[in-house]
């Protein structure tokens, strides 16, 4: 990993590594360390000060990404710690996303969302298991939603959409990526335009059967 960082860092000016440096809370810490070791390399002198705060800077922003906590709810905004603006950092839907997604939409909704990170991953065989988890739960809540009492479906839809965000959270995005991982924060607006489509098929089919 380190390497690929290196080399990077050897086709960039000195001045696009003096921003990666001066801006280094945008970036990843592998990044802005190359930035610092190819400048070093090409006879750019840094005083011991600004040595020893940038690498303070770069150790605190690792001790952050550690302190994440797996609680994705929409009151705890820590997941943000490990977010940044690095182009070398993988490109994933935002973990407070997906949460709402499976939440709102249903888990197949967050678990493709949850698929398409985990294939930007040195994991990314086990893409394919998000989904099939996806389309089993789906099939599972749409079961039991049909063998519910009128009038509760909303609530077991609901129910099955928390369930699903707090499994790709604590299953998938722990073992699968890693809450310390850092991360470039996807837009959501192709899944919402199509997620609002989903539903307002589902309203359409909904109101069309009662009459």
């Amino acid at each position: 990993m380190e390497s690929k960082f290196s080399f990077l860092a050897t086709g960039r000016t000195n001045e696009e590594l003096l921003e990666r440096i001066d801006n280094r809370q945008k970036y990843l810490p592998e990044t802005v360390e190359a930035s610092v070791t190819e400048l070093q390399f090409r006879k750019h002198e840094f005083s011991d000060e600004e040595l020893k705060v940038i690498t303070e800077d770069v150790q605190a922003q690792r001790n952050n990404a550690v302190m994440v906590t797996s609680n994705p709810s929409l009151f705890n905004s820590d997941y943000k710690n490990t977010i940044v603006e690095d182009a070398d950092a993988p490109l994933m839907y935002s973990r407070r996303a997906i949460y709402l997604f499976a939440l709102f939409f249903g888990g197949l909704f967050g678990s493709i969302m949850m698929a398409m990170n985990i294939s930007k991953t040195e994991k990314k065989n086990n893409a394919v298991i998000a989904i099939l988890f996806g389309i089993v739960f789906t099939a599972l809540q749409v079961y039991l939603v049909s063998k519910a009492n009128p009038g509760s479906g909303g609530s077991f839809q609901y129910l099955g959409g928390l369930i699903a965000a707090y499994i790709l959270n604590y299953v998938f995005w722990r073992n699968y990526i890693g809450y310390a991982t850092f991360y470039r924060a996807r837009q959501i607006w192709v899944p919402l335009i199509i997620g609002v489509i989903w539903i307002g098929l589902i309203v359409w089919a909904t109101i069309a059967g009662m009459k």
